[in-house]
């Protein structure tokens, strides 16, 4: 009977030691995802150039309390008592400077809104990688040049793409177009979009896209979005494919 109870002593024992370790990982894993993310944007703060000074006067990193950066301009955290980030916004505000790869230490970034500044150079090859959880992706309105990185297409969780009022030039990766999606940019239109059959955002208008529209694209019945706005069921006119003078087929002129 001794022996019974110093076993089931001993069990209890090693039961609340295996809980503690299991506490302190679990501990150390949030500490260190935090750290991440604090890190991920000091490289943004640091890789952008802000002459109208909003990163320098909104984001102070000598702040150590719990969840101070969910306090920054254009930060939105998944808890307002946690670091970890779920939306940066940060456009029209002038910014300048390459696309920032820090993004990636973001680990549970959903959206990245840069558009609307004179952000410049080409998008990084590895960006399926850099933001391969990214739901929201808006890098409108600004100077990014080159094409489109073919592994874009690893961004799996993709519901909105918008790329439109740049510089790219080259195809539109053919594996884009598996999920909700908003694409703009420059080259040819390959047919792979027509496999859209969940694209509720389209937005084309004022690029240099050439090439024949897919049939089955001009047709689809469930597309909504602000070129033009839509409350329900349509299928695209003209106007949906304004700025692109290369474009044939579909709503408009035949091709040749």
């Amino acid at each position: 009977m001794a022996f019974l109870i110093r076993d089931t002593l001993l069990s209890k024992q090693n039961l609340g030691n295996i809980f503690i370790c299991c506490v302190l990982l679990l501990s150390c894993s949030f500490s260190s995802a935090v750290e991440s993310d604090i890190n991920c944007l000091k490289s943004l703060k640091a890789t952008l150039l802000d002459p109208l000074g909003y990163l320098k006067s909104s984001w102070d990193f000598n702040n150590n309390t719990e969840g101070f950066i969910c306090n920054f301009l254009g930060i939105e955290c998944w808890h307002p008592h946690e670091s970890k980030v779920l939306n940066i916004k940060l456009s029209d505000l002038e910014l300048k400077g390459p696309f920032p790869h820090g993004v990636a230490n973001c680990t549970s970034l959903a959206g990245l809104d840069l558009s609307s500044n004179e952000l410049s150079g080409p998008l990084p090859e590895d960006i399926g990688r850099i933001i391969s959880f990214i739901t929201v992706l808006d890098l409108s309105s600004n100077s990014f040049s080159g094409q489109i990185p073919t592994n874009i297409t690893n961004c799996s969780y993709l519901n909105v793409l918008k790329l439109d009022s740049n510089q790219f030039t080259g195809n539109i990766p053919l594996g884009i177009g598996h999920k909700p999606c908003n694409f703009s940019s420059r080259g040819k239109f390959p047919q792979i979009l027509s496999n859209c059959s969940y694209l509720n955002v389209l937005k084309l208008e004022n690029n240099e896209f050439s090439g024949e529209i897919p049939a089955q694209l001009a047709q689809l019945k469930s597309l909504s979005g602000p070129v033009p706005n839509f409350d329900g069921p349509v299928s695209f006119g003209p106007e949906s494919y304004a700025g692109n003078s290369g474009l044939c087929g579909g709503p408009l002129k035949p091709c040749q």
